[in-house]
């Protein structure tokens, strides 16, 4: 068929015009342009699959973000806890020593005392 699609909006082909292949472009030439034409649309398809994979990919690990920082929020609330109870542990190991201190002296001054 020598005619080509067509519309009078700048980029939109949708109307036959008759004869637009006309002799100016051979049969080889069209054959040519046609196999172009194919090759460009398998390339399209391939890259569209290929940026569909690479969507799935992102997706992936952005769940993997999510998890990770839900994991690194777990451990941050353990670090504190454990950092809490390390500072409590200390100030209960001075604690014990000023009690044991005094328990001495008092132990001592009651030896020292006579009841007789």
């Amino acid at each position: 068929m020598n005619s080509a699609l067509h519309s009078g909006n700048k980029g939109v082909i949708d109307t036959p015009i008759p004869r637009c292949y006309d002799s100016a472009m051979s049969k080889p030439d069209i054959h040519q342009l046609e196999e172009r034409v194919l090759a460009l649309m398998e390339e399209f398809r391939r890259l569209k699959e290929q940026n569909q994979g690479l969507s799935r990919q992102v997706d992936q690990l952005s769940r993997e973000k999510a998890a990770l920082r839900e994991e690194q929020n777990l451990s941050k609330g353990a670090q504190d806890r454990l950092s809490q109870l390390e500072f409590k542990t200390k100030k209960n190991e001075k604690d014990r020593k000023v009690i044991q201190a005094k328990v001495r002296t008092i132990l001592q001054n009651l030896e020292k005392f006579d009841l007789t």
